[in-house]
């Protein structure tokens, strides 16, 4: 039987290629394979062009640069044709002045660190559930 989650596209930017290998594991057991893995935003707006996800998860701190900074960089229509694309912010729940910069750079939702199966599940249902009726209501409202 599909899970909810099967056939999404996921853009995973960490520069921790071990915290990437966990959320990918994370996703699989959630019934996402296909996992697109980035370290840097730079590579990370290049991969969400050509790739074209259907999330983004991107972690608040990649070493060299700002996970809000990414986020900017990908719903900038200069940089990246990524204006469907659902960004979620990864950042731990004792930083709350990241909610208002997160929203400002154009991130979707922000999900707590550290990220456990059940909240990444429920996050991605929820943001794509909710997606999906936006999609539906302009649909409705074009016709």
């Amino acid at each position: 039987m599909p899970t909810p989650l099967e056939g999404l596209s996921v853009l995973l930017i960490d520069d921790s290629r071990a915290v990437r290998s966990v959320i990918r594991v994370l996703l699989h057991g959630l019934g996402v394979t296909d996992v697109i893995e980035s370290g840097d935003g730079e590579e990370a707006v290049i991969l969400a062009n050509t790739c074209r996800p259907d999330v983004a998860l991107v972690d608040y701190d990649l070493g060299q640069a700002s996970g809000l900074d990414v986020v900017r960089e990908l719903r900038d229509q200069s940089l990246a044709d990524a204006s469907d694309l659902v960004v979620l912010l990864l950042a731990p729940v004792d930083l709350p002045y990241l909610a208002d910069g997160a929203t400002e750079a154009g991130a979707n939702a922000i999900l707590p660190k550290p990220i456990n199966a059940s909240t990444l599940g429920a996050s991605l249902e929820t943001v794509i559930h909710a997606t999906r009726l936006t999609e539906i209501h302009a649909i409705r409202a074009f016709h």
